[in-house]
């Protein structure tokens, strides 16, 4: 016997064998972290544009927007719980069938119930806002396809939605009472049974000369809430503006804040409380639309900016960086997550700024996520402690004639290591066209991740765990 070509033979197969246990392993690590991709609804035609709440029992409410009539837009939802099992009727419950459309839908959660607010044209001569709440049990609480919230006769649009401490919520909206052009925004609150607190039909935040836009409500964890919004003073005078206020609609400041610097065009508010009753505020400075930048500041309890007095530099590189998504990273600083294009394809970049001020990370940041093809449209989670989750979707394999996206995510650290593949984790990769996905924490190190994808006809609901 060959002794010298048996020991080469045995020394092969122990490395095949070592190889193939690795890449089982791998294989087995990569599927152990998440679940199975579901179905939340499959109802014929469209439902796309979910939004998602967790139940505080490791489930979910996912609501979105249905075509399933072929002719209006309706507002469907339906619970998941821990183990991915659908609780409610199959292809969800309705929460507004009314007549014609029911658009951009955002949504809040309680301990026992959700309440929703969507933008609403069942008055065929302006769109209104109108909300409805919904128990874990899948019971519809206020009258049927929704309370009016604001019915005045010009159009309410661009709605957001906090909950409050008693079971109710605070809404906002942009309104053209006053002005088709520049627009202002308004404010109502309900109890947990739907009865209007304020006066009917809404409630000015802050009454100016300016366009006010795109608002935020911030709880400050203290009995008031805030308001965040872009305001537009002129064509290239665009400023971010904060106001606070209490839960019975009194003003806490004298008046709105500019948060921003004086002179430049900013906009694209991204917003998180910092844990210590204040905010924290991440902007795009506009550049001729060529080199945008992103900013930050942290406003205190009282309106002081903690920060530099212009704001911290997140990433002034070159090239476009927009497209935010922030979460506060447990010490009262934050993680952000951007699209940037300081290369030829967009690529995903993050940066962490600390509590004061200080930058954590390298200067304008460090890369995410740089496959080929772009990245977009970031969602970001805290985990747990010191961890956080990120989904986006992903065109690295868009190469050809045919468009092709999918969603990927990624979990870090608080020092911004990677903690998965460096390439991140598929999410799905299906054929059809997915939308931006939706993230939320639900415990125990756990997320979910929720999109719509038109694969099957116009747009089906899937929900993926991780």
């Amino acid at each position: 016997m060959d002794t010298k070509n048996a020991l080469h033979r045995l020394i092969f197969t122990s490395i095949n064998c070592t190889l193939l246990l690795f890449i089982g392993m791998l294989f087995l690590m990569q599927n152990s972290i998440a679940s199975e991709e579901i179905y939340v609804t499959a109802a014929k035609d469209g439902q796309l544009f979910p939004v998602v709440v967790d139940d505080g029992k490791g489930g979910v409410i996912v609501l979105w927007e249905d075509y399933r009539t072929g002719n209006d837009w309706d507002v469907y939802a339906q619970r998941i719980d821990d183990t991915n099992k659908t609780l409610w009727e199959l292809n969800g419950i309705p929460i507004s069938v009314a007549a014609r459309n029911q658009r951009r839908l955002r949504m809040t959660g309680h301990d026992t119930h959700a309440i929703v607010v969507w933008n609403d044209k069942r008055g065929n001569s302006s769109w209104d806002i109108y909300a409805q709440s919904v128990d874990f049990d899948g019971n519809v609480l206020w009258q049927k396809d929704g309370i009016p919230i604001c019915t005045d006769s010009a159009d309410q649009s661009t709605q957001a939605i906090m909950r409050d401490s008693e079971g109710g919520a605070v809404f906002v909206w942009e309104d053209e009472r006053r002005s088709s052009e520049f627009q202002d925004l308004y404010i109502q609150r309900i109890n947990a049974s739907g009865v209007k607190m304020w006066k009917q039909n809404g409630i000015p935040v802050y009454a100016s000369e300016s366009l006010q836009s795109n608002p935020v409500l911030i709880s400050d964890d203290a009995g008031g809430f805030y308001v965040v919004w872009w305001d537009v003073i002129g064509y290239d005078s665009w400023h971010i503006m904060a106001y606070r206020l209490s839960l019975d609609s009194t003003p806490l400041w004298d008046s709105p804040i500019r948060i921003t610097p004086q002179d430049g065009m900013h906009g694209e508010p991204r917003v998180v409380a910092d844990g210590a009753s204040g905010l924290v505020v991440v902007w795009q400075i506009y550049e001729n639309f060529i080199n945008d930048q992103l900013y930050a500041q942290r406003i205190s309890s009282d309106g002081k900016k903690m920060w530099q007095e212009a704001g911290v530099p997140i990433c002034t590189s070159a090239g476009i960086q927009k497209n935010a998504a922030i979460v506060n990273d447990g010490s009262g600083g934050i993680i952000t997550v951007w699209r940037d294009e300081r290369d030829i394809y967009s690529d995903l970049y993050m940066q962490r700024v600390q509590a004061d001020g200080t930058i954590a990370w390298d200067r304008d940041g460090i890369p995410l996520c740089t496959e080929g093809g772009h990245q977009d449209q970031p969602s970001i989670v805290r985990s747990k402690k010191d961890q956080f989750f990120i989904a986006w979707i992903d065109y690295r394999g868009d190469f050809g004639e045919k468009t092709k996206d999918a969603i990927y995510c990624q979990k870090i650290d608080i020092a911004g290591n990677l903690i998965w593949s460096e390439k991140g984790v598929p999410v799905s990769t299906s054929d059809g066209t997915h939308s931006p996905p939706h993230v939320v924490s639900v415990g125990a190190g756990r997320c979910v991740v929720v999109w719509s994808n038109s694969g099957r006809d116009n747009g089906d609901i899937f929900l993926r765990r991780f």
